[in-house]
């Protein structure tokens, strides 16, 4: 948000969409696999709610990662988030994918990610948020850069900034009597 410190564009107010990363954005980037091969992944309770505040708002929420988890799809469903892809070996072109679905310009798609692999995504979408522990690369893309680490709240800080941003906190926030 203008005037925060710690944005660096005010192309928010276009936004549509905004596009995840899972593991570095809404995990913390551990993996935690059993004995059994089952894999386990903690998602910030927070965060959750500020996908479901974000989307009650009409902004569009959606997640690409390179991995298969049974653990995403499972929360994915649980937050009411249609638009998943898994297995992602190009987020540029995965970007682009969910564009086309959703039926929206690159530039109305604001893209949260950590690492070198979200660097394609990143640059061509109209607003790129990092979560403050990404790597250096990232952030030096970053359009915004959330004081808060990946899996520790950093989703919700950033859908805060796009609410405040497109005028639209007060009103979601009247639900809860703020």
């Amino acid at each position: 948000m203008p005037g925060d410190g710690y944005t660096k564009s005010n192309k928010v107010v276009d936004i549509k969409a905004l596009v995840l990363d899972v593991d570095g954005v809404l995990t913390d980037s551990m993996i935690y696999i059993t004995d059994e091969g089952v894999e386990l992944k903690a998602f910030n309770a927070r965060d959750g709610h500020g996908i479901r505040m974000l989307m009650r708002a009409g902004i569009v929420v959606a997640m690409i990662t390179g991995r298969m988890s049974g653990a995403l799809k499972h929360r994915a469903k649980e937050l009411g988030i249609e638009h998943v892809i898994e297995g992602s070996l190009d987020k540029g072109k995965s970007i682009k994918e969910v564009a086309d679905r959703l039926g929206i310009g690159l530039k109305e798609i604001a893209y949260m990610g950590d690492d070198v692999v979200d660097l394609p995504a990143m640059s061509v979408c109209g607003f790129s948020i990092a979560p403050s522990d990404a790597m250096d690369e990232v952030k030096a893309r970053a359009d915004i850069i959330t004081r808060l680490p990946g899996g520790k709240g950093a989703v919700r800080e950033a859908i805060d900034i796009i609410l405040k941003s497109k005028g639209l906190y007060h009103k979601v926030m009247a639900r809860y009597g703020v």
